[in-house]
């Protein structure tokens, strides 16, 4: 009888193998699928993939999908899959923010947090509360590019090193020569953006916290001084009143011709490489004040949790973030690292000026990024910073009540976000 029963244990242990144990019937696969919800500017998908594909040759046993959406769509599309519980693996993202509770710890998973951590320079915020929830895939910086064949017919030379940076004073009396000399209507377009237009008041000494990120700073003597000149550069007619007051595009009026410089961001150099063809334009370096500022910018590989492969999905992102895998990625996208060893990288097209961006990142204290990274808040408060600006470029508000609403409002959020 015993034998009996040891014989039919065997045949089940041998159908079990043969069969699998799942109810389907099927042997259990060993692949681990990582699907990468994407969105793309311009080629970045394809450029992912590559280096996806050239992980996957190391680890067969990893399959990496993308998922494409439209950036309008990305959120949504998350957040969706989240509640179906269906969670990405990986997202790409510029917006930590509103799943900054879903994400996963990298410093659980990656070789060395502490080494993981400092191979990125400063710039975007990465780590909360000694949680390191994405890395930075690129990084942006804002900046100055200007037309050089109305620099050059107005006899007016921009600073060709650190050295030479203008003061605000400096610079608006370089614009007004362009204007009066360089055969342009207006000195400046300024992009119509809140990061965009705070560089001003971190170059004022200013800014929108205090340095514990848990109140506000914003009605103070140095951002009332970097308001009113920018309110002084729309009046004098040097930045045209139809990009702020209106909704005209600032890219359109610097294609133009009839604007000496435009301030945006490292992202222009690979559109105006194509788009301008009738005058000749560079970059050159901002302004200072009380200090030299510029703001960082930029795109994060994130983890989900509740995946099964947070620890695959971490291992693909420390991989991927290396220096050389890095640097293959923001070369052939014209995007800016923040990973240290590139920040002077081999662009096909404007080597000289990603350089200047990438000094004026180095220039930048760890306040901007800090203030930006803490998404939670400016995403609430953008919004009114911009709008009450407008209101007073238009008249319709003093800098002092500018200053006391923004300080009342970044208060009052903080208050929620606790």
């Amino acid at each position: 009888m015993k034998k009996m029963v040891s014989w039919l244990l065997m045949g089940a242990l041998a159908l079990g193998t043969l069969t699998g144990c799942s109810g389907g019937g099927k042997a259990e696969s060993k692949e681990k699928k990582l699907e990468v919800v994407w969105f793309s500017d311009n080629k970045e998908g394809e450029s992912f993939m590559k280096l996806a594909d050239a992980y996957m040759k190391e680890h067969p046993d990893i399959k990496i999908e993308l998922i494409e959406v439209p950036y309008s769509d990305l959120e949504s599309k998350i957040k969706n899959m989240i509640n179906g519980k269906e969670a990405p693996a990986i997202a790409r993202l510029t917006n930590l923010g509103p799943f900054q509770n879903q994400l996963v710890d990298l410093g659980q998973y990656v070789s060395n947090k502490d080494e993981f951590v400092n191979s990125f320079g400063e710039g975007l915020k990465f780590v909360f509360d000694d949680k390191v929830l994405a890395a930075p895939m690129d990084v942006t910086a804002n900046g100055l590019i200007y037309n050089k064949t109305a620099f050059e017919k107005a006899g007016v030379t921009v600073p060709q090193s650190e050295d030479e940076i203008w003061t605000w004073d400096e610079w608006k009396t370089a614009m007004k020569t362009v204007m009066e000399k360089g055969g342009c209507k207006y000195g400046l377009v300024y992009d119509k953006s809140p990061q965009r237009f705070t560089t001003l008041l971190y170059q004022a000494g200013g800014g929108l916290l205090n340095k514990d990120l848990n109140a506000s700073d914003f009605n103070t003597e140095e951002n009332k001084h970097a308001i009113q000149f920018f309110k002084d550069l729309h009046d004098e007619g040097i930045v045209p009143s139809s990009v702020w007051l209106g909704s005209e595009n600032p890219n359109n009026l610097f294609r133009t011709g009839q604007v000496a410089m435009h301030f945006s961001g490292s992202w222009m150099i690979a559109n105006y490489k194509d788009q301008i063809t009738d005058f000749d334009w560079g970059v050159t370096y901002l302004p200072k004040e009380a200090m030299r500022s510029s703001v960082p910018g930029g795109k994060y590989l994130a983890a989900f949790q509740n995946t099964g492969v947070e620890k695959e999905a971490a291992e693909f992102i420390e991989w991927i973030s290396k220096a050389e895998n890095n640097a293959k990625y923001c070369e052939e996208n014209s995007y800016l690292s923040q990973v240290k060893g590139n920040e002077s990288l081999n662009y096909a097209f404007g080597k000289e000026y990603f350089n200047i961006f990438s000094k004026e990142l180095a220039a930048t204290s760890s306040r901007p990024g800090s203030e930006w990274g803490y998404q939670a808040l400016t995403g609430a408060v953008q919004g009114d910073l911009r709008d009450k600006l407008v209101e007073v470029l238009a008249g319709k508000l003093s800098v002092d009540q500018y200053t006391e609403e923004m300080d009342g409002l970044i208060n009052e959020k903080l208050k929620e976000l606790k």
